[in-house]
């Protein structure tokens, strides 16, 4: 389902108010590609009290960052960030639940199961986090929502930003599948979500068979659409909620569209989002920081033109000499800034240089 018919439908429904699907803030007005960027930074560690965040801000502000991205402590984050100038946006992750004890104990049944039969609660693959919430569940939407309610209470905040808002990876970006002891030329079944009895019975509904009698699930266009769809339709129910509050949405994606619908169900083209963070994390797949530019052109192309790109870069694999580069092959292949993934990883020396590259801008 593309953004198009959502709205359409959603509308018919009555599912709440869409005038507010429109760019609204001026923070998102901005020309993807112009003269003026704006320079955003996930934040860890994130304890810690408003005098402690106004330091630890001020260090980020006089070296060129604009926006940060906490997941939490906004009590003693925001106030400091208002001092310092600095928008702060709530990171939130949706469907990785690994520590979410709640739900493990109160609901193992929304969780994904892979074409094993293995539930990501029971048998995470990869790591014992990757226990994952499945998108086709009703229940699972309403218990996203209404965490996403509460972070809404925070008025000062510029957008609900959502991370882990995909399938597990069906196959690991390449540079990560050695350290994982694993090699995938193709998608195997214990790495291939969902099918659990609901993600079924409603495609079966749809299209008149069983996922699981499907004999090349990885070819079966139907199939992967179906799971794209269901991550769109909770993204954009909770584009709804958002914009209803006159606050925007943007997304960590996986790096280019091509990238993100064939490794993890996740066609962010079609989302109602005001910007995007696509995580272009070129040692991931093998690639140069030259690669950063390719990356970002092919997301301008599948994304309308008020939208904005801020290219994610991985810090901990990036010199003072990449990071300025990865930085000017974003900027060159249309983003409008970029996002450090984290403040925390950043050197001095890393600093000097994102700070010397912002001037030149």
């Amino acid at each position: 389902m593309n953004r198009k018919d959502f709205l359409q439908q959603t509308a018919l429904a009555g599912l709440g108010f869409v005038g507010g699907l429109t760019l609204q803030n001026s923070f998102f007005r901005q020309n993807p590609g112009s003269d003026t960027a704006k320079n955003w930074a996930w934040v860890t560690d994130t304890g810690g009290s408003t005098d402690e965040w106004k330091s630890r801000l001020g260090k980020l502000k006089s070296s060129g960052i604009d926006a940060i991205l906490p997941s939490g402590n906004f009590e003693s984050i925001i106030p400091a960030a208002q001092e310092m100038d600095i928008e702060v946006h709530a990171w939130k992750v949706c469907l990785q639940r690994g520590g979410d004890a709640w739900a493990h104990e109160n609901h193992p049944e929304w969780f994904m199961l892979n074409r094993k039969g293995e539930s990501s609660l029971d048998k995470p693959a990869y790591v014992d986090y990757y226990k994952w919430l499945c998108p086709s569940r009703e229940p699972v939407h309403e218990y996203v929502l209404n965490e996403v309610d509460e972070l809404l209470q925070y008025a000062e905040l510029k957008s609900i930003h959502l991370d882990y808002i995909r399938y597990p990876d069906v196959i690991l970006p390449v540079a990560l599948q050695p350290k994982y002891g694993i090699e995938q030329d193709q998608e195997y079944p214990q790495y291939d979500y969902c099918y659990c009895e609901v993600c079924r019975a409603k495609f079966e509904d749809q299209q008149g068979i069983d996922p699981l009698d499907i004999k090349k699930p990885a070819k079966h266009q139907a199939w992967l659409e179906y799971r794209y769809d269901q991550v769109t339709t909770l993204v954009n129910k909770i584009a709804l909620k958002v914009h209803a509050q006159n606050k925007d949405l943007t997304a960590a994606v996986f790096p280019t569209p091509d990238i993100a619908r064939s490794l993890v169900r996740q066609n962010w083209p079609d989302w109602d989002l005001d910007a995007l963070l696509p995580m272009q994390y070129n040692n991931f797949y093998n690639k140069g920081v030259s690669w950063i530019a390719e990356a970002a052109r092919q997301c301008r192309v599948e994304l309308p033109a008020t939208t904005p790109v801020y290219s994610g870069l991985y810090i901990p694999e990036m010199d003072e000499n990449q990071l300025t580069k990865a930085y000017e092959n974003a900027m060159t292949g249309g983003a409008a800034g970029v996002s450090l993934f984290t403040d925390t990883a950043m050197s001095e020396g890393h600093w000097t240089a994102f700070n010397n590259i912002i001037k030149k801008e």
